[in-house]
């Protein structure tokens, strides 16, 4: 499909974001031929700086962060398509010049805004782009989160539909656009293996996990008014576990997809905020921070930076099927995962799926087979798919905001979020946090597994938590 002239803006184009993931994805886009002819990327930023300093700050960035093969030639050509433009963008002042800047690019060209700013600034840029004539022919990327709240998110989209419609809101989510969060459609819809056992007839529990090594580093303002819960979880781990559980769509379009997500939503819940959330927050450990110590950090803060959840979908598939997820920081290990864990065997070691998203990719299966011998004796074994480990995989798969940008120039929302989804997920985690004020706080070591408590909660169902002793097994 051919994409239409584009200018792009990224409001907050001085931030990591952009350094770290923007720029060298839409880097990596022109260098397989995804951009079309004429395409422009302007950087709004307050700092003073020109387009040739700022394109000096961005030279190592994208040496550090493009996925393909840069030189000096394509460098250089990159950058010729990047302008920085200094004004601040909470006041009118430069928006009639943005306006005529454009116009000097390409008055014909789709206008695509991409706001990589705190929630709190969307409504603000959105009615001064109205306010100058800079709407028309224009479409927004929103980063999450959207909205600190139910009602603040409610208010931002009113907004944002009413002068751009919501054909024009894309709602990015990069964890959609993961290679293996997009191939766990296929595992469950395209093999005969999987489909007819996915759900409480076969499966025992499923769990979903999201843990990483680093601490809140720069980000302790963010962290204190937001913790890990509102960080991952109506986000992120609810796309995830909507996608796992979800009913198979009439087609693979937007609409379909985010139908069957949504419905999933609706019927998912927690059945008791008081024991079925646990809260937990790192304490110091050998080169480590405790979260309190961290910069912009309260001392006494009960913040918490480590959440386990209990949830469960009252739906015919997936009745009385617990599902787990929980996310944490300054965890032992880096990794994003889901173990859909199967119902035991005459006293057989369960069999497992393990989904691997990152930092390595790939699909891991647990089964029993007999030893060798005249015995009836079994043992336990695996097979795996490493999506990841081959070279040339890793060369041609694209990154996730390399996948989602070029949907959006596509005008695909397959990869987006819908509001409706939005609003679910914040209903549910409001009914968390509502329901758990007096919830305690658990404190774990940093670069451990997280506080003891998060597996007592799976324990209670006779369950516990797939992940040291079955990925041990695994690389051995």
């Amino acid at each position: 499909m051919r994409i239409n002239n584009h200018i792009i803006t990224i409001f907050g184009g001085t931030g990591d974001l952009s350094f770290r993931k923007l720029l060298p994805a839409f880097y990596n886009l022109h260098a397989g031929n995804k951009l079309p002819e004429s395409f422009h990327i302007v950087v709004v930023g307050r700092q003073d700086l020109t387009t040739e300093t700022y394109r000096q700050r961005l030279r190592p960035w994208l040496k550090e962060h493009s996925r393909c093969p840069i030189d000096d030639e394509s460098m250089e050509l990159y950058l010729s398509y990047v302008s920085y433009f200094k004004m601040t963008f909470t006041e009118d002042e430069g928006y009639p010049q943005l306006k005529t800047y454009f116009n000097s690019l390409d008055e014909n060209a789709r206008l695509l805004y991409y706001f990589a700013v705190s929630p709190s600034f969307f409504e603000t840029i959105t009615y001064k782009l109205k306010n100058h004539g800079l709407t028309h022919n224009a479409k927004v990327i929103i980063e999450k989160p959207f909205g600190n709240d139910l009602v603040s998110a409610i208010k931002i989209n009113q907004t944002l539909t009413d002068i751009l419609g919501d054909d024009n809101i894309y709602r990015i989510d990069h964890y959609i656009a993961k290679e293996m969060v997009q191939n766990i459609y296929t595992i469950r819809f395209g093999n005969a293996l999987f489909k007819e056992i996915w759900g409480r007839k076969a499966i025992k529990s499923i769990q979903i996990s999201a843990n990483e090594t680093v601490g809140v580093e720069s980000r302790g303002t963010f962290y204190e008014a937001t913790g890990a819960l509102k960080d991952m979880f109506p986000n992120h781990l609810l796309q995830i576990l909507s996608i796992v559980t979800m009913e198979e769509p009439k087609s693979f379009d937007a609409h379909h997809i985010h139908h069957q997500q949504e419905k999933v939503l609706e019927h998912l819940d927690i059945k008791n905020v008081q024991e079925d959330v646990i809260y937990g927050q790192y304490t110091q450990a050998i080169n480590s921070k405790s979260y309190r110590d961290e910069a912009n950090v309260s001392p006494d803060s009960n913040v918490e930076t480590f959440v386990a959840l209990k949830l469960a979908i009252d739906n015919d598939r997936w009745r009385d099927v617990p599902i787990y997820v929980r996310t944490g920081k300054r965890m032992h290990k880096r990794s994003t995962e889901v173990v859909l864990e199967f119902k035991e065997e005459l006293n057989q070691t369960s069999n497992l799926i393990i989904i691997k998203i990152q930092p390595d990719e790939g699909v891991y299966v647990r089964f029993n087979i007999k030893k060798p011998g005249q015995k009836n004796d079994t043992e336990t074994v695996f097979m795996d798919f490493c999506q990841s480990c081959n070279y040339e995989n890793r060369l041609n798969t694209p990154e996730a905001y390399e996948r989602l940008l070029h949907a959006a120039m596509l005008e695909d929302h397959t990869l987006f979020a819908s509001f409706k989804q939005v609003e679910l997920s914040w209903k549910l985690a409001e009914k968390i946090i509502n329901g758990t004020h007096d919830n305690p706080l658990y404190f774990y070591e940093a670069f451990t597994s997280g506080p003891k408590e998060s597996y007592d909660l799976l324990r209670n169902d006779n369950n516990d938590w797939i992940d040291e002793e079955v990925l041990g097994e695994l690389s051995s």
